[in-house]
């Protein structure tokens, strides 16, 4: 994870925490009205507080990411380029960029992700086997 952040472009040189939830549809979609008000499930939501990373002290909370691993098993059984564990790493790095200030809320901007998001999973799959981190869900 902390290479994802760091290939993000996000400070991981501080002692803040970094926590990933995984979480199933139902949950995920209580999430997304509690968060953004947008009913229904999603694919990762980001809940950074690194607006002022000089006001965070050892162990406060910098990141949290919410992921779906429901959405993450039905987009990646259903696109013959991805898997699982290639989808919950998408994920992953999708919202750490977000963290790091990237948006995707205009086609450029869009672009400019989906960019970011290729280069981070292509250096991450030198060094990490995706399907071990994490496996095939049963």
């Amino acid at each position: 994870m902390s290479d994802a952040a760091r290939l993000a472009g996000l400070k991981t040189d501080s002692d803040w925490e970094f926590r990933v939830w995984f979480l199933d549809d139902r949950a995920m979609a209580q999430a997304h009205v509690d968060t953004m008000n947008v009913a229904g499930t999603t694919d990762v939501i980001t809940l950074a507080y690194l607006e002022e990373p000089e006001a965070l002290f050892p162990g406060d909370m910098g990141l949290e990411l919410l992921i779906g691993v429901e959405v993450a098993a039905r987009e990646g059984a259903a696109r013959a380029d991805s898997s699982f564990a290639d989808e919950l790493m998408l994920y992953l790095v999708h919202g750490c960029l977000h963290a790091a200030g990237e948006n995707d809320l205009t086609e450029r901007d869009r672009a400019r992700m989906r960019r970011r998001e290729a280069e981070v999973l292509g250096v991450l799959r030198q060094t990490c086997d995706f399907n071990r981190i994490f496996p095939v869900r049963p």
